[in-house]
C-alpha cells in the first residue's frame, strides 16, 4: 500500500491515481478561443488547490497558547460580509469572450464532481474563493494533510455508483475504515464502551442498550436512503420526515431517556447538523445516525483528498488549451454575480463573473451547474423569483447554520487510537437553542492524522477540533474581528483540557488554527422532504438550462448527497448534449 502521506506529493502534482490521456480529450477547445486566449481573471493553479501547504503564519498567544493570528482556509469574499457588486452591466455590459457546453458555478465537491464527470465535455468551474474545495478543503504541514472542514464518507455499498468513484479516485488504496463505536468523554474520562454501557448506572445501560437496539434495525432493516429511491417505497420515508428525531427515538424507546444519553445523541446532531434532535427530521437524522453502523472511510487529509484528485484531473484537461492561457477550465478567485438565460438559438445561458482583477467577463454556455448554495443561486439567477416563483420560494425557506474548525498542530505523538471523541463534559447538555447560544463548545474531537494508523504517527500530528454554533444567530457571531478574539479566547481553556485528556503536554502545540464555516450547514428541518421543499430546490429550471448540485438540494450536509445529485443531473446532461 501507498505510503499515505504521499497521496499529495506538494499539493501541487499532476494527477496519478487516474490515467487520463491527452487523446481522452482530442475534442479542441481553440475553436472556443478568439484570439490567442480568453482571459479568464482566473488565480494560479498553485494558488487554487484544494489541499495547500501549512507556511509560517503570524502567530499570536491566547491565554498562553499559540494561534495562528487569524482564521485559516479562509478568504470569504460576499458570504459573511457584505461586498460591493460591480454592475457589470452598467454601461457596455461585458462582451461574450466564449462559447463552452458547461458552466460549473462553485468549486466545492458538488461542482467538482459535477466537472469531473463532465469532462468529456471541456467543462469550465467557477470559483469564488482562490482555493477549491469548498467544505472540503484542506491543510498539509510536516507531511501531515488534514480537514479544515468534513472529514469522512459512509463504507460504500457494493458494486454502487459511490464505490465506483471512490475507486477511481483511488480512496480505496489509502483509506483507513473506521468501525468502532466512537468513546465518549465523560467527566473527564474516557469511555471507549460508552454504547456497550461502560461508565453508567444500571437503568441507564439499559436505555442505551434499546438505543442500540433501535440503531442496528434502523440501519439493517429501516434505513431511510436519501436522496429517495422512487415511488411507493417512499412513502414511509415521507411518513418519518414528519416527525423531529427527538420526537421518533422517544416513540421508539417507548422509556425515559437518561440524561447522559440524551447528552450523547444532541452532541453528534450538533457535531453533524449544527442543529439539535429536536429541530432536524427524524428521516435525515436516522440517514445520518444509522449510516454510521456501516463504517467511515477516512482518507489522508480526510475528503480533502477527494478534492485534490477531482482537481488533479480536471488540471489535466488544461493540457489542451495553450500554456498562456492556462488556467482555463479551473477558474478560481472568479465570481459568478450573474446567471441568465438569452433569447436565440441553441438555449444557452449567459455567465457573467468577476476575477481577480475586479473586471466582469462573460460566456456563453449551453448547460450551467449550479453547485452553490441556494441562498446564492436565488441572488444571481437573473429573473428566478419571476421566471420560477416556486423554486425561488422553496430556496428561500431554507435556512443554515454557522460552524467552526480548529486545528492542533502538534510536535508530540498521539497515543491513544482513535478516529474521534464525543466530549459530554459532566453529561448536561443544552437541549434548545437558547442553551447552546449561552454555552459554546467543542462537541468532538478527531485524530486528524487517523488515515496513517497508530503505528505510524510520527512526532507531527494534529487534532481536529468540530465546533458547532447551534443557533439561528451563530453565523453572524463569525463576522466581526473582534470576535476572533472572542472565540480564541474561548477556545484556548478547552484546547488545554482536550490535550490533558489524550496526555499531551500543552508545550507541544506549534499552532492552533481556526477556520470559519459562517454558511456551510443546511438544516435538514422537519417536513422539507415530505412538504415537496427538496425536490423544488434541486429540480431544473429555465427550460433545462440550470442544474442545481450541492448538499443543501436535501438540506443534509452529506457528501454523499453532493456526489449522487452530481451523477443524477450530469447523466442528464449528458443525454441533452
Amino acid at each position: 500500500m501507498q505510503n499515505r502521506r504521499e497521496f499529495i506529493g506538494t499539493g501541487l502534482g499532476v494527477l496519478s491515481a487516474i490515467a487520463l490521456r491527452r487523446n481522452t480529450f482530442a475534442r479542441s477547445i481553440a475553436g472556443n478561443l478568439r484570439g490567442d486566449c480568453v482571459d479568464t481573471g482566473a488565480t494560479t493553479y498553485g494558488a487554487s488547490s484544494p489541499v495547500q501547504l501549512v507556511m509560517n503564519n503570524p502567530t499570536q498567544l491566547v491565554e498562553g497558547l499559540p494561534f495562528a493570528s487569524w482564521y485559516t482556509g479562509d478568504d470569504f469574499p460576499g458570504l459573511h460580509h457584505p461586498m460591493p457588486t460591480p454592475n457589470c452591466f452598467a454601461g457596455n455590459p461585458p462582451p461574450i469572450s466564449e462559447e463552452i457546453d458547461v458552466a460549473v458555478v462553485g468549486g466545492g465537491i458538488s461542482g467538482l464532481t459535477s466537472a469531473y464527470l463532465l469532462r468529456e465535455h471541456n467543462p469550465v468551474i467557477f470559483e469564488m474563493h482562490n482555493q477549491f474545495g469548498g467544505a472540503a478543503r484542506g491543510e498539509q504541514w510536516n507531511g501531515v494533510p488534514y480537514s479544515l472542514g468534513n472529514a469522512y464518507v459512509i463504507t460504500p455499498d457494493p458494486g454502487t455508483f459511490l464505490e465506483d468513484i471512490y475507486q477511481e479516485l483511488g480512496m480505496n488504496e489509502v483509506v483507513r475504515v473506521d468501525q468502532s463505536q466512537s468513546p465518549v468523554e465523560l467527566e473527564g474520562e474516557v469511555l471507549p464502551g460508552f454504547f456497550d454501557g461502560q461508565g453508567v448506572d444500571f437503568n441507564t445501560a439499559l436505555a442505551i442498550a434499546k438505543y442500540r437496539k433501535i440503531v442496528t434495525q434502523m440501519a439493517n432493516i429501516d434505513y431511510p436512503e436519501i436522496p429517495l429511491v422512487g415511488g411507493s417505497e417512499d412513502a414511509w420515508v415521507y411518513e418519518l420526515d414528519q416527525k423531529t428525531l427527538k420526537q421518533d427515538i422517544q416513540d421508539r424507546m417507548g422509556m425515559p431517556i437518561p440524561d447522559v444519553l440524551a447528552a450523547a445523541i444532541q452532541s453528534y446532531c450538533y457535531s453533524s447538523f449544527a442543529a439539535g434532535w429536536e429541530e432536524i427530521s427524524a428521516a435525515g437524522g436516522w440517514n445520518f445516525l444509522a449510516a454510521e453502523e456501516f463504517g467511515r472511510w477516512v482518507c489522508p487529509g480526510g475528503n480533502s483528498f477527494m478534492a485534490q484528485k477531482m482537481w488533479e484531473a480536471l488540471k489535466v484537461l488544461d493540457d489542451n488549451v495553450p500554456e498562456p492561457c492556462r488556467p482555463y477550465h479551473i477558474r478560481g478567485g472568479c465570481r459568478v454575480v450573474d446567471v441568465r438565460a438569452v433569447s436565440g438559438p441553441g438555449n444557452k445561458s449567459q455567465v457573467t463573473w468577476v476575477g481577480t482583477d475586479g473586471r466582469c467577463r462573460a460566456l456563453l454556455a449551453k448547460k450551467v451547474v449550479m453547485a452553490c448554495p441556494k441562498f446564492i443561486c436565488k441572488g444571481i439567477i437573473n429573473e428566478l423569483i419571476v421566471e420560477d416563483v416556486a423554486k425561488y420560494d422553496a430556496m428561500d425557506s431554507l435556512e443554515y447554520r454557522g460552524y467552526l474548525v480548529a486545528n492542533i498542530l502538534l510536535d508530540a505523538p498521539i497515543k491513544r487510537d482513535f478516529y474521534d471523541i464525543f466530549l459530554l463534559g459532566d453529561g448536561i447538555y443544552p437541549m434548545d437553542q437558547i442553551a447552546a447560544e449561552d454555552d459554546r463548545f467543542v462537541c468532538d474531537v478527531v485524530d486528524g492524522n487517523y488515515a496513517a494508523g497508530s503505528i505510524q504517527h510520527g512526532m507531527s500530528n494534529v487534532l481536529t477540533l468540530y465546533w458547532p454554533l447551534p443557533f439561528d444567530f451563530g453565523r453572524w457571531t463569525l463576522l466581526h474581528e473582534a470576535n476572533w478574539n472572542n472565540y480564541s479566547r474561548m477556545l484556548a481553556p478547552q484546547v488545554r483540557k482536550i490535550l490533558k485528556l489524550l496526555d499531551i503536554p500543552d508545550t507541544k502545540v506549534k499552532q492552533v488554527r481556526m477556520t470559519r464555516w459562517g454558511h456551510a450547514m443546511p438544516i435538514h428541518a422537519q417536513g422539507l422532504i415530505s412538504n415537496g421543499t427538496c425536490e423544488e430546490v434541486r429540480r431544473p429550471t429555465m427550460n433545462d438550462r440550470m442544474f442545481f448540485v450541492q448538499q443543501d438540494n436535501w438540506a443534509l450536509p452529506a457528501v454523499e448527497n453532493c456526489l449522487l445529485d452530481a451523477k443524477t443531473y450530469t447523466d442528464v446532461i449528458k443525454d441533452q448534449l
